[in-house]
């Protein structure tokens, strides 16, 4: 691609909502439909900036420990509380005593790790370190070290760790990890061994690379999962996730052997006796992950990758493994929801992307024991928690259910997070914004077996965060900016991106990209629309300039020009996400055969139907794709073959890009880092890029 310049111009748990009551799950077909009726009763548009802490608000309100309103946590402390229903203990000294209530099959779940004391005490080095409030302080602030590296298969990568007046007991060695070949070299890890039998081995580079990252308990951001490394990728965070599990589980067991043998040799009287702080090794509740997926597909495939992880040394050939509930699940979250026609098919990454069970509504919790994995468990007493955003914000608005499953995750893992952007990432911000609230009720947990963190109000400083995406959007980075406090720091992929996806346009035509300038980002919309209706909409309202696509990837936007074009009797075509099928027949039909000059084309309509446009003569970017794929397929409509040769214009053709400097990563992931610094930074408004030679 050639480019050159072309002319110049320079807390306390928040009040839910009535936003969804009914209980009953929806069609698969119908999550469409379901997040439009999210968007219009709460509709935030998908914007970084709304997820943006003020550093500088270093106060007791950013602190629940020193600003303990409802004497919450004063009551947990003490293990009373006069408003808050709590179990009933007939004697003191059952409270102070009291082991973690495990079932039979729990007590032998890992005997051979249980007793490890090495593999543990790794694990409890980050639980048991307590953050001081000058701690607290700089994590908020961002006041960080950074560190950079490169390993072979993952490439460059940026550590970011917080300035902490006591420094934590981790390993801060990053130099090239070994491969995993054999069970040992896992062992090496510190992964209990018990899964380390089932692992398949050997492990792929870039898989022992990132379960080095993940292992080091390092919130991670990788923006390069693609359809090939997909589950490579799942495998990777299904073995970290299951191995904390089992580690959490382990010390629960070796803790209650030490509360054994204090009850029965004790050296003060019971009445006086309490617990060492070195037993502190549980949250308000039970559940320690949740991993937050798009589609059913995924939630399969990740059940059954922990199901080999757990039991592929034990698997019986006639029943397959110790899963209960397998069959149900089988049937509720197998089977294609999608048709793709075999006349006209789908792109490849269409057909990858929406095979299997793609219904957005599904949350099931996971236990585990020694002796079978159980699903569909109450949240209260699972492990991990495989859910969907619109699920859980779902449960979030609905006042009958309380979601204090959610006030003690430890890990958490967010997956394919470019189709959550898609779906409603305002669903995924509820969500995360509903993490390690206040607890409604007291738990049942002893208290002297609760975390120190648990009882400071500050468990969000000790979970860790692990999104995977295909590219980088700022929705992404604002989640791990803004979003993710582990006082251990975070690592972020940083490779380069040479060429971008306009190396794939194939249609020889020119393309100018134009700036519009805008002061801040909360003005960007409005600039934006100012700018496009006074510069970009009269020049192609004229004669000659029918066939004119406008690709719009906010739906808020999109409404806002259709209004727009309502307004001023512009006559136009329209399809989104929420057209009905013969409605885009016809659309597509008239604007083929000249009968409306303007298309009007959200980027989730094309998303979900990937519909082949014809006729395109003039292709308008209302603000670059979020999905960088989408740029060079769009121009590529416009070859010969999709053409009507009666319109008469083909001597005219035309592609516009409109951007902000806002929209900096969008522009890297079409055109390349450098000339996308160049185009957000250099003193033109207007650059073109042509690929002919």
């Amino acid at each position: 691609m050639k480019m050159k310049e072309k002319r110049k111009h320079i807390g306390l748990r928040p009040k839910r909502n009535n936003l969804r009551k009914d209980k009953k799950p929806a069609n698969n077909h119908k999550f469409i439909q379901r997040s439009r009726q999210m968007e219009q009763m709460h509709r935030t548009e998908s914007q970084y900036q709304g997820t943006i802490d003020d550093g500088s608000k270093l106060t007791a309100d950013l602190l629940p420990l020193l600003n303990d309103e409802t004497q919450f946590y004063e009551q947990l402390v003490s293990g009373y509380s006069s408003t808050i229903t709590v179990p009933t203990v007939k004697h003191e000294e059952k409270c102070i005593l009291q082991e973690t209530k495990i079932e039979e099959d729990d007590m032998d779940q890992i005997p051979s790790d249980s007793t490890n004391l090495k593999q543990v005490n790794v694990f409890t080095n980050r639980f048991d370190f307590e953050l001081e409030s000058e701690d607290i302080s700089a994590i908020l602030a961002k006041d960080t070290n950074e560190l950079k590296g490169k390993w072979s298969a993952i490439g460059n990568f940026k550590i970011e760790k917080p300035n902490l007046k006591s420094t934590s007991a981790s390993d801060d060695n990053y130099k090239q990890p070994a491969d995993v070949l054999k069970a040992t070299d896992l062992q090496l890890l510190k992964v209990q061994m018990s899964l380390t039998l089932n692992v398949s081995y050997p492990l792929s580079t870039k898989q022992t690379e990132l379960f080095h990252m993940a292992n080091s308990y390092l919130d991670l951001y990788y923006p390069q999962r693609t359809h090939d490394n997909a589950e490579e990728i799942r495998y990777v965070y299904c073995l970290h996730t299951v191995n904390h599990i089992l580690k959490s589980r382990a010390l629960i067991l070796r803790n209650n052997e030490k509360i054994n043998e204090l009850v029965k040799n004790p050296k003060q009287p019971t009445s006086e006796m309490s617990l060492p702080d070195s037993v502190r090794d549980q949250g308000l509740t039970r559940m320690k992950a949740l991993i937050i997926l798009p589609f059913r597909d995924s939630a399969l495939k990740t059940v059954q990758i922990i199901s080999k992880l757990l039991f592929e040394n034990r698997k019986d050939p006639k029943t397959g493994y110790p899963v209960t509930k397998y069959e149900r699940f089988l049937k509720e979250y197998s089977g294609n929801t999608v048709y793709f026609p075999k006349t006209n098919p789908k792109p490849p990454d269409y057909e990858q992307t929406f095979n299997g069970n793609t219904d957005d509504n599904f949350k099931i919790g996971i236990r585990l024991t020694k002796k079978s994995m159980s699903l569909y468990t109450d949240f209260s007493g699972s492990d991990i928690l495989l859910a969907s955003p619109l699920a859980l914000r779902m449960i979030i608005n609905d006042k009958d259910q309380d979601f204090d499953f959610l006030n003690s995750i430890e890990l958490l893992i967010i997956d394919q997070a470019e189709l959550l952007i898609a779906q409603n990432w305002e669903n995924l911000l509820q969500v995360l914004d509903h993490l390690h609230l206040q607890p409604q009720k007291l738990p049942e947990t002893n208290c002297q077996r609760l975390r120190s963190y648990c009882l400071n109000a500050t468990s969000r400083f000790y979970r860790q965060t692990l999104l995977f995406s295909s590219h980088d959007l700022p929705e992404f980075r604002g989640v791990i900016n803004n979003k993710c406090h582990n006082f251990q720091g975070k690592v972020r992929i940083i490779n380069k991106i040479e060429s971008g996806f306009i190396s794939n346009v194939l249609t020889p035509i020119k393309q100018v990209f134009q700036r519009i300038d805008c002061s801040s980002m909360e003005s960007a919309l409005e600039d934006r629309f100012q700018h496009f209706v006074r510069y970009i909409l009269p020049q192609f309202t004229k004669s000659g300039h029918s066939h004119c696509l406008l690709y719009v990837p906010s739906y808020f936007d999109y409404v806002r020009l259709r209004n727009h074009f309502k307004k001023e009797m512009i006559n136009f075509v329209q399809i989104s996400e929420y057209s009905k099928k013969e409605k885009i027949s016809r659309a597509r039909d008239i604007f083929f055969h000249s009968g409306a000059p303007f298309m009007l084309y959200s980027e989730r309509g094309h998303f979900f139907r990937r519909t082949r446009i014809k006729g395109i003569r003039h292709l308008i970017f209302y603000q670059p794709p979020n999905f960088p794929n989408f740029y060079p397929e769009l121009i590529n409509f416009m070859l010969d073959i999709n053409q009507n040769p009666r319109d008469g214009l083909q001597d005219i053709m035309s592609v516009k890009v409109l951007y902000t400097k806002f929209d900096l990563l969008s522009l890297s992931n079409i055109i390349g880092n450098e000339n996308a610094w160049r185009l957000t930074t250099g003193a033109s408004d207007s650059y073109l890029f042509s690929n002919n030679e």
